[in-house]
């Protein structure tokens, strides 16, 4: 199976509300304020960022980042909306406006005893947000989901399992985030703003949060100093406070973790692939034969 960009959303990002700027000429005034494996985020000036991808960042995830971004905007989400598109150096990018606050995660970092109301505040926000509807122009998650089953490195058996159940398990048709965490939130005095929508979808509510339960559970804890006692209680408390605001049951969430955790592993340096690796195994033994 092969993903292809949708022509709503290809159509989305060139046009309609968009605007293009060609041989833009990077300002020694531009400040970077982030940086990640795919892109650098600059601030322009007061109100406005870039986020300026790699140039080997194929254009199916900036359209996608934009759109799903205008869409979650157009529903009543805080996000920093995206206004245009620009081309610098042979790289794409996307232009947003700018929001002032730190990210969840380092809010948790600097002062940790924050963490239980901050996370709450998070479970929240995504319970409110799976209440919104999905939308033609994103792609379908559990289409998604089967493309990376099929490039997992978790082994045969899992990956065998992981595609049955996601050939059974409901798909779903609301708005899905695919990648909601808390280096993913902005405090801001408007709120909490959703940012980073590159992974966004149609589809369960559930498969959303069991992948927001192994974000927090194993992505921060390859960092050095990172204690998985700690991420496991943060995760753990999430999982609480999403049902409780949701009334989602304990084995909705359940019936995606492994589909949505063979879907991640993909030898991601940082990781802590044993742990990671021996919890899939357990949940592929769980599994009925």
């Amino acid at each position: 199976m092969r993903l292809r960009l949708s022509q709503a959303l290809a159509d989305r990002a060139i046009c309609g509300h968009q605007w293009w700027m060609d041989g833009v000429v990077q300002s020694d005034d531009w400040e970077k304020i982030g940086e990640g494996a795919s892109a650098e985020v600059w601030a322009l000036d007061d109100r406005r960022v870039l986020k300026l991808f790699r140039a080997d960042v194929n254009d199916v995830p900036i359209a996608l980042e934009q759109a799903a971004g205008q869409w979650a905007d157009a529903q009543g989400l805080a996000v920093a909306r995206p206004s245009g598109r620009i081309r610098l150096d042979g790289r794409e990018g996307i232009m947003f406006e700018r929001v002032h606050g730190i990210d969840m995660l380092t809010a948790i970092l600097r002062k940790p005893f924050r963490m239980w109301r901050l996370i709450a505040r998070m479970a929240r926000l995504q319970a409110q947000m799976h209440r919104m509807p999905g939308s033609e122009i994103l792609p379908r998650q559990i289409d998604v989901l089967r493309h990376r089953i099929q490039r997992s490195q978790a082994g045969d058996a899992a990956i065998q399992k992981a595609w049955r159940l996601a050939e059974i398990l409901p798909t779903g048709d609301r708005l899905t985030h695919g990648d909601f965490h808390p280096g993913n939130l902005l405090l801001a005095e408007r709120g909490i703003v959703v940012i980073d929508w590159a992974q966004a979808s149609s589809g369960m509510p559930a498969a959303d949060v069991a992948r927001t339960e192994l974000l927090l559970r194993f992505a921060g804890a390859g960092r050095k100093g990172a204690s998985p006692l700690a991420a496991l209680i943060t995760a753990h408390w999430y999982r609480h406070c999403y049902k409780r605001y949701s009334g989602m049951s304990t084995a909705a969430i359940n019936a995606w973790r492994l589909p949505v955790a063979v879907a991640w592993y993909r030898g991601q340096a940082g990781l802590p692939q044993e742990r990671l690796a021996r919890w899939i195994g357990r949940l592929v033994h769980a599994q009925p034969q």
